[in-house]
This record gives C-alpha cells, sequence and structure tokens, in this order.
C-alpha cells in the first residue's frame, strides 16, 4: 500500500512540473507576446482640462522620445476586489468594461498561474517592468445592453450570475478563489483614456520591420472622485524579437530619465487603480 501511494506521489509530483513546463513553453512561443510598461512622472494633471492640457502637459514633453496622436474619449473601467486584496493574493484580477468582462491569472511565475479556459478570446502574455510577470487572461464579451456596467446596476453576486452563464467553465475555476474572498466590492470607476504613439528610435523601426512590434500606446487614468491619476507608455512586441524590444526598453528609460518624465512608482495600472480606491497596501 506504502508504495501504491508513494508512486500516485510520484505521478502528481511529475504531472504538475509537466503542465508548469507547458505553461512555460506557451509563454515562450515566438509569436506570444510581451508589454513593456512606462509609469510616467506628469505634474498638475486634472481631468476637466485634459482635453487643453494634453498637448502641454504630455505630447511636448514627449515629442523627442515619442509621437503622440489624438486622445480618445475615455471609457469607464472597473476592477473589483477585496480591501485585502484577496483576490490579488490568489493571483486573480477580474476587470470589467463596457461590453467585456477580463480575468486574468497573473503572477511573477508561470507555475502559480491557474490556466484559465478560454472565453471569447484568450491571451498568455508577459508584462514587463523590469521584470516579467505572466499573466493568462481570458475576455468574455457581451452586447452593452446585456450587462449594464454602471454600479448602480450590479452587485459582484450579479457579476458572477452573469459570468457562469456566459461561460460556466471559467467560473468554475475561479469559484474557490471567489469563495475564499469575503467582501468583495466596487471601488470606483476609472475614466480611461488612449492614444496611439509612434516610438522615435531606430530599435522601434528595427521590430517593425522583423514583424515583432504588435502595438504601442499611450494611456491616461483618473479616478474620480479622488484625484489621482496615471500616465503610462507602453508597447508590445513578439516574443521571437525580445532582445530587441528589452534593449528598447532599457534605451526608453535612460530617455525618459534624462528628459524628467520616468516615475519613481513603477507599478502596474491595476495596483494604481487600487491604491487610489482603497489607500495604500497595509
Amino acid at each position: 500500500m506504502k508504495r501504491i501511494f508513494t508512486f500516485l506521489f510520484l505521478c502528481l509530483f511529475l504531472a504538475s512540473g509537466l503542465f508548469a513546463q507547458n505553461l512555460a513553453e506557451k509563454f515562450s512561443s515566438p509569436d506570444q507576446t510581451i508589454e513593456y510598461h512606462f509609469m510616467l512622472e506628469i505634474k498638475n494633471l486634472n481631468e476637466k482640462d485634459i482635453s487643453t492640457a494634453f498637448q502641454s502637459a504630455i505630447v511636448e514633453p514627449l515629442k523627442e522620445i515619442v509621437s503622440v496622436g489624438a486622445l480618445g474619449k475615455f471609457k469607464p473601467g472597473i476592477y473589483i476586489d477585496s480591501r485585502s486584496y484577496g483576490l490579488e493574493k490568489q493571483n486573480l484580477i477580474v476587470r470589467v468594461r463596457t461590453g467585456q468582462i477580463t480575468i486574468k491569472a497573473r503572477a511573477s511565475s508561470p507555475d502559480a498561474l491557474l490556466d484559465l479556459e478560454k472565453g471569447t478570446s484568450k491571451k498568455y502574455e508577459m508584462d514587463y517592468f523590469g521584470t516579467p510577470d505572466y499573466s493568462i487572461s481570458t475576455d468574455i464579451k457581451f452586447p452593452e445592453a446585456e450587462f449594464d456596467i454602471q454600479p448602480s446596476a450590479w452587485t459582484p453576486a450579479k457579476l458572477w450570475d452573469f459570468i457562469e452563464k456566459k461561460s460556466p467553465a471559467i467560473m468554475k475555476q475561479i469559484q474557490p478563489a471567489i469563495q475564499a474572498t469575503p467582501d468583495i466590492e466596487i471601488p470606483g470607476v476609472a475614466h480611461m483614456y488612449s492614444a496611439n504613439i509612434e516610438i522615435k528610435h531606430p530599435l522601434a523601426q528595427k521590430l517593425k520591420e522583423m514583424d515583432g512590434l504588435v502595438e504601442s500606446g499611450l494611456a491616461v487614468w483618473f479616478f474620480p472622485p479622488t484625484d489621482s491619476y496615471l500616465v503610462e507608455l507602453a508597447y508590445t512586441a513578439k516574443v521571437k524579437a525580445q532582445p530587441v524590444a528589452e534593449q528598447l526598453y532599457y534605451d526608453l528609460i535612460e530617455k525618459l530619465k534624462s528628459s524628467g518624465l520616468y516615475a519613481s512608482n513603477q507599478i502596474s495600472k491595476t495596483q494604481q487603480y487600487f491604491a487610489a480606491y482603497f489607500g495604500p497596501k497595509k
């Protein structure tokens, strides 16, 4: 009997190792992507003046580094968690936007991730802030009228019911994390603006020529009714172009630092959202 248990334990151990290896291989596939992030230091920005301040506060200071397109209209965005960050501690992020729910498993190592079922679409991606975070995200898209994202129209419980209706398989995967996280709430509605950018660097052109640059952009998020906001530059490159993409990343950091535009606080948009509404982590 002892040999049987030892054999079963060994099988489970080997299976878990194979699972982690398979996930790591998915992230290292040449056409998977890495998103490189740069939080910017932009002073005295407020949303009511954004249409006039955008040019002087953001576009002009960045003109030697990137050219910035027009700023689009804001889109509302909501993340949910408990004030004790119960979902985050279980490597889960839940975001609600107009017509789309995104569930993301994110961790510093692939073997800590839940390999989420595919909803409308699914993506394996690394997020890079000097060190990689691995994420598996699945989207559930729906007609806007099917789920009103105004906080007055829903609760986390209603969201879980809606996700289960759209994808029982995804709901089954995240249910244990939800049950282990009491007091999940809707902290607030972020106003998310974005603009296309063109990076002014020879390596950006090289990435394009090798079909390694997927997209690049600028994000401006406000967190009403607080005074908090963020401005971020980011570009996404394919894994096959990682050496060039990383060299571009470090070159851009130096340019941003020398221009006084590189923020000392380089944390993700998701983390800044919760910090704005929940306050600093305790």
